[in-house]
């Protein structure tokens, strides 16, 4: 099975979830490189299906997705789990309480707020760009912190970036700063964004980008997303 096709099943799984579990009174909002792609153009390919789910309504929610093929087991952060189909498979991760980061230890607290404020947008595939579903989403503060906080993981490098060249001047940086303070992440995010802001005038990025996405980013585009860099400096800095 191409990348192509595989990218369509996980979007049709994907509005399926999100439409049972409408029906079910499941709490749903997408994280990860499919929420990315809702906010952004979409630079990359990605078949992974990424959610954060409420706790009480976890029984019928691994009911719904055993009825849509998937293996999955509990973990200490809620759920796990794939799809095999022929030539490809899907990932799935179900975050419930806590959004925990692998490559760091690092969590981002989940509570009522992340539900109420999560957006419905639209989510294209890359290869399938014929594909799309609407789509509650998490607000877009709270994917530039998720996609920040991530060490040595190059697709999270490359959807900060897309963030940043597509939606910078809407990233209410009050709102960011109020979402940093609640998840006391603000020395890890500091930290993060001054060795992104290096890698950025080394040209390291560059090459991240252009190997991900077979575009370049611009001069002026970085230009401007160093200057943003240099506010969220100063903006964690003072948290």
């Amino acid at each position: 099975m191409s990348d192509e096709l595989v990218e369509r099943r996980s979007l049709e799984d994907l509005e399926t979830m999100l439409e049972e579990g409408r029906k079910q009174s499941i709490k749903l909002v997408i994280i990860g490189g499919y929420a990315v792609a809702a906010y952004t153009r979409g630079y990359r390919y990605t078949k992974d299906i990424d959610l954060v789910a409420d706790k009480p309504t976890l029984g019928k929610l691994k009911g719904l997705l055993k009825s849509l093929g998937y293996s999955i087991r509990d973990t200490e952060f809620g759920i796990a789990g794939s799809k095999e189909l022929t030539g490809g498979f899907i990932d799935l991760h179900i975050s419930v309480g806590r959004i925990y980061d692998l490559s760091t230890g690092k969590e981002y607290p989940v509570d009522s707020s992340l539900f109420r404020n999560a957006k419905r947008l639209t989510v294209r595939g890359y290869m399938s760009k014929n594909t799309s579903l609407k789509a509650v989403v998490v607000d877009l503060e709270t994917l530039v912190i998720l996609k920040t906080m991530p060490v040595g993981r190059d697709k999270d490098a490359v959807d900060l970036l897309s963030l940043l060249r597509d939606k910078r001047k809407e990233i209410d940086l009050e709102v960011l700063a109020q979402r940093i303070r609640a998840a006391g992440v603000n020395g890890h995010l500091l930290e993060r964004i001054r060795d992104y802001a290096e890698r950025l005038r080394e040209g390291e990025l560059d090459k991240v980008w252009s190997d991900m996405t077979a575009t370049r980013l611009s001069f002026s585009e970085k230009r401007e997303i160093a200057k943003f860099f240099a506010k969220l400096v100063e903006l964690f800095r003072e948290r």
